[in-house]
């Protein structure tokens, strides 16, 4: 019986070991044919590169890591003597946690970017100065026909262009509504403008002043006023302000015109407030004014009547009185350390406007549109306040407004955010007149709070950067053992140390390279059968005696006289 040594192959697991060389081979030597002498390879060894060391020193340091780290299990994946299926369970687990918080985290940052804030009511009313809302009363047809008479002649004698007084009277109620629909009736009618920019007519060059020219005075419009049950002069009380609804008169607003044609305004505002104890919690006027309808614009004292509001109410002397509630919503000061983005709100003094000194949200639009109308025309409508580097439109220029009015109004191109202190104004409750005492209109109409305000929403962080930093360390600390000191940790072994190690200790990191490109390769374990079936053999597996039987064919006859065959 013949058999045959050879190691490498193992007929029952199917084990292939990696070809080696043999010492002569690895250590530099070339061998040369049988009865010749051994002769030293003149190649020089070739010492490795920075980028090469770099390498080796990472992969030191990441053994160095696993074996000393705080966190959980990671020890157990980088000991050489366990066994493969319990490096396989701890890096699951590590796995699993690392792939939960991650997610947990995600949510986390999500809502502190989404929805950090809370708004919840306010019963501390007692400390309350409760502001009154500004009033602004538009009237539809606010031109004097007296006034708009004499200024006509005076500009054209007797003979008066055609459709003059209509031009004037779409001035004092010039919107961008009428400027998109009626621009092109006057604005090429030289009578009216002129041929050249060296004869333009007074009311198309300076159309706010013609349009003061013409109005209605207060004196003429309103009398008998009362401010908390008290009489006041109406003009003391209700000033002009131009609107992009046209030419109204306002009371209690921050927004007036400075000065005007036939009053001096005073220089300094003062709010209006109501306390608890007050007889009445409301304004009210008379008007000479029964044959025209009037819109009610209710609204915060900051801000100013505009194309975000609707009127509250449009005044046909049917009602009498309007009551209104309020509802007052502020953020408190720890909510600055949030973006705008995630609170939504901008505070009074965060962002600087051109047209308000404290920020709302319709002094936002507000500036937003006469932006973009000086992009698109190099001019903005005369009912926006004076500002500097702003222009009046003249009539003519007003055909470019028309032409964009869309693009001008577009509230998508306008980023603005409701101010972090806002109060809204809505109507409860309308008092008609009582008809069964014979009378079908009425000269007065009453503003009036509902009730005294009681309660107040409040605006406050639920999350903010501390809880978001604690939030993270719990969920890490939970699943994987992570503290913000095993952050720096992590960071100071693949950095820092890396690069020391790489340039102090290079020799020991190439012996270290040599010693493990050195060390034998394990097998491959081409079998089948699972390890938990039949387990793989040791590496150092001894020598096996095949039968020659099992390795030749059938047909082969071994040569006499020799009991086993050797390759």
């Amino acid at each position: 019986m013949y058999t045959v040594e050879q190691k490498g192959f193992v007929c029952g697991n199917m084990k292939v070991h990696p070809q080696i060389q043999n010492k002569n081979q690895q250590r530099g030597f070339k061998t040369k044919s049988k009865g010749t002498n051994e002769q030293q390879s003149t190649k020089p060894k070739s010492r490795d590169g920075p980028f090469s060391l770099l390498a080796t020193s990472l992969r030191h340091q990441t053994t160095e890591f696993f074996n000393n780290s705080t966190l959980h299990g990671v020890r157990y994946i980088a000991e050489k003597e366990r066994p493969f299926c319990e490096k396989f369970m701890w890096f699951s687990f590590t796995a699993i946690g690392t792939i939960a918080t991650c997610i947990i985290i995600v949510s986390l940052w999500e809502k502190f970017q989404t929805n950090p804030t809370i708004t919840g009511l306010d019963t501390d009313f007692h400390n309350w100065d409760v502001p009154f809302p500004a009033v602004t009363i538009c009237d539809i047809d606010p031109v004097d026909d007296e006034l708009l008479k004499e200024y006509v002649e005076k500009l054209w004698g007797d003979e008066p262009p055609e459709n003059a007084t209509d031009m004037l009277r779409w001035l004092a109620t010039l919107s961008y509504k009428t400027i998109a629909s009626q621009a092109s009736q006057f604005v090429n009618n030289r009578n009216l403008v002129g041929d050249t920019e060296f004869d333009i007519t007074e009311p198309a060059l300076k159309p706010k002043d013609a349009v003061f020219s013409i109005v209605r005075h207060c004196d003429t419009i309103f009398y008998d006023c009362e401010w908390k049950g008290d009489s006041e002069e109406c003009c003391d009380l209700l000033v002009p302000v131009f609107t992009e609804m046209g030419f109204c008169y306002a009371f209690n607003s921050r927004h007036a015109e400075r000065t005007w044609p036939w009053q001096t305004q005073n220089e300094q505002f003062s709010e209006l407030f109501i306390h608890e104890t007050d007889a009445k919690w409301s304004f009210l006027f008379y008007s000479f004014r029964n044959d025209s309808i009037i819109n009610i614009y209710i609204h915060s004292t900051e801000e100013m009547a505009g194309l975000e509001q609707s009127a509250q109410h449009s005044w046909d002397r049917r009602v009498e009185k309007i009551s209104f509630s309020v509802k007052h919503t502020y953020t408190t000061e720890d909510a600055r350390q949030l973006s705008i983005r995630q609170r939504h709100c901008i505070f009074a003094d965060e962002q600087r406007l051109e047209t308000s000194n404290i920020y709302t949200y319709s002094a936002c639009m507000r500036q937003c549109r006469m932006q973009r109308s000086r992009s698109f025309c190099k001019c903005v409508p005369h009912f926006y306040p004076v500002i500097n580097g702003y222009r009046y439109c003249t009539v003519k220029e007003l055909e470019c407004i028309a032409k964009y009015a869309s693009a001008i109004t577009d509230i998508t191109h306008c980023s603005c955010e409701l101010g972090c202190s806002h109060t809204v104004y809505e109507v409860e409750k309308l008092t008609e007149i009582d008809s069964t005492k014979g009378t079908t209109s009425t000269s007065f109409l009453e503003t009036e709070f509902v009730s005294w305000p009681m309660v107040r929403y409040k605006r406050e962080v639920l999350f903010g950067w501390v809880d978001l930093l604690v939030s993270f360390g719990g969920i890490a600390g939970l699943f994987l053992g992570f503290s913000l000191l095993s952050g720096v940790e992590l960071i100071y072994y693949f950095t820092l140390r890396a690069w020391c190690a790489a340039a102090r200790e290079g020799d020991m990191l190439r012996r270290e390279k040599e010693e493990r490109e050195r060390r034998p390769k394990p097998p491959h374990n081409l079998s089948l059968v699972p390890w938990f079936i039949r387990p793989p053999a040791p590496v150092n597996e001894g020598v096996l005696k095949l039968q020659v039987k099992d390795v030749q064919p059938p047909q082969y006859s071994p040569p006499p006289g020799y009991t086993e065959y050797l390759p």
